[in-house]
């Protein structure tokens, strides 16, 4: 038996004695040294979930349970909602689940997943479906850019993902717009069905400079060579674009039910809520070209080459092979037939606001965008001033 000493009488004693047999000094209390008694844990009520640590070594050895039931065989299942590294993180996770369940399954949907039931829930039809609009064109485009993000849960994607893509330096400005659009669509639909706990899409932006202002028009004498050889292969599908004012897409991909010869118009549109939907009237000098390519059973008014259907890449080969078969020298892409048709319009005299409509520009204020109105007759009007003394 071991031995100290009284602090009162230094007489010696047991080092487990309570009070000194000497002088009755008390030498410890039991109060301080007895042992508290381990405090129960608080028991959760029933249905409400439970947290288990699991055996072994793990990196996140607890695990939050909801839902558990009997399944089938009679064993005890339940819903995983997630692994935590301590009791205090799991508890946490464990709460904010009571206070809005959600399906876990949920948590685990991939983005090209999410990318189907939402496709399905907007346009009512599946996304592998034939027959799309130019906006359901649009977002398959643009989904197959993120080919990075696939595979991804949505529940784990982030900003910085979505921006990676968008930074990337090889897409056009109207492609990543697209692309912005689409993360912005999934995710309203993704948070409204308790698919994602935030929408990470507002933080995204578009940092490459806007590209749709670059473009060399076509001079008055190049615009007289397209109309000498107007009879050439593919020279028509330019002096369409330059006398209507499209993007090669907006065009290319309208469905030719959208063109209606009946009324002289053009119905369609890409990019942003000012191009979507605007009616633009076919021009009278581009007209019976019009008629001539939508004749047969093409899927679009630009790209076949009268025999059968062709791709963008193709296209865009046949029409530098048409500029340079009219002896036209200068470098030009499909876009600059845009540029050329605001030209013709400001030398026309076309006010601003009209233009803006035609080209499906956003205006410079809010007279511009909302409280002016122009009618077919007025836009009709505007197109047919464009000088048409280069036909032949």
């Amino acid at each position: 038996m071991a031995l100290t000493k009284c602090p009162e009488c230094s007489g010696q004693i047991s080092d487990k004695a309570v009070i000194c047999p000497h002088c009755g000094f008390p030498v410890r209390d039991d109060s301080v040294l007895a042992k508290p008694p381990k405090k129960a844990r608080k028991r959760r009520p029933n249905g409400s979930g439970t947290v288990v640590k699991l055996s072994g070594k793990r990196k996140n050895p607890f695990q939050v349970r909801a839902n558990t039931r009997i399944d089938a065989n009679g064993y005890p299942a339940y819903d995983v909602i997630g692994c935590y590294p301590d009791r205090v993180s799991a508890e946490i996770a464990l709460a904010d689940y009571n206070k809005s369940p959600y399906d876990p399954k949920d948590r685990k949907k991939l983005f090209c997943e999410v990318f189907a039931s939402w496709y399905q829930w907007k346009y009512k039809v599946p996304h592998t479906s034939a027959g799309k609009t130019s906006s359901q064109n649009c977002m398959i485009a643009a989904y197959k850019k993120c080919t990075s993000l696939h595979n991804m849960a949505m529940w784990d994607i982030r900003a910085q993902d979505m921006q990676d893509i968008l930074d990337q330096g090889q897409l056009s400005h109207a492609t990543l717009e697209h692309i912005r659009n689409l993360f912005r669509q999934m995710y309203k639909y993704a948070v409204q069905f308790e698919l994602v706990a935030k929408d990470y899409s507002q933080y995204t932006r578009i940092t490459k400079e806007e590209d749709d202002t670059q473009g060399v028009p076509f001079t008055i004498a190049e615009l007289q060579l397209l109309w000498e050889h107007k009879d050439l292969s593919f020279v028509d599908t330019i002096l369409i674009y330059c006398y209507s004012g499209w993007r090669i897409n907006e065009l290319a991909r309208m469905p030719l039910d959208d063109i209606d010869l009946a009324a002289q118009t053009f119905t369609g549109g890409l990019k942003n809520r000012y191009s979507r939907n605007r009616t633009v009237p076919i021009h009278s000098a581009v007209y019976d070209m019009v008629c001539r390519r939508t004749e047969g059973h093409f899927k679009s008014l630009i790209y076949h080459d009268s025999t059968g259907d062709i791709s963008e890449q193709r296209y865009r080969e046949c029409f530098n092979t048409a500029l340079s078969a009219c002896g036209i020298q200068t470098m030009h892409t499909p876009h600059d037939c845009r540029h050329t048709f605001n030209m013709l319009m400001d030398e026309a005299g076309v006010d601003r606001v009209t233009r803006y409509k035609l080209m499906g520009h956003k205006g410079q204020d809010i007279n511009e965008n909302v409280y002016t109105h122009k009618d077919l007759s007025q836009l009709r009007e505007a197109v047919e001033s464009i000088k048409t003394g280069y036909e032949c």
